[in-house]
């Protein structure tokens, strides 16, 4: 199938950063590396467990941040990894701005969000 790589701004109290993620429709938070966390002054808000795909349970610190991704901004939380982990942009940021993975074509498509 192939991955998907998005560009995903990250706006804090110190500034912005923009890192390239890959798009992980089965990781739950998106994960940023801590230097970025710090360099836009993200404030924690919780430390959580997640599961990585090896079965492996470790703890995350969780922040809320404002993200963007095309011309699409908004709140989402997010998990912040080791300085050497591959950042990810997970399922529920895609969500909650409205977008999908196009497995196929390799890029985020716009969704409207479903309510019942």
């Amino acid at each position: 199938m192939g991955e998907t790589y998005v560009d995903l701004t990250i706006y804090g109290p110190r500034g912005t950063r923009t890192v390239t993620c890959l798009a992980d429709t089965a990781a739950t938070y998106t994960k940023i590396p801590p230097d970025v966390a710090g360099e836009v002054g993200l404030v924690f808000v919780s430390e959580t467990p997640v599961e990585l795909g090896d079965g492996r349970i470790v703890i995350r610190r969780i922040a809320v941040a404002d993200v963007r991704i095309e011309n699409v901004r908004g709140p989402t939380i997010v998990a912040v990894g080791e300085q050497d982990e591959q950042p990810l942009l997970g399922y529920t940021t895609l969500e909650l701005l409205g977008f999908k993975v196009d497995t196929v074509a390799h890029r985020l498509e716009r969704r409207t969000p479903i309510e019942y």
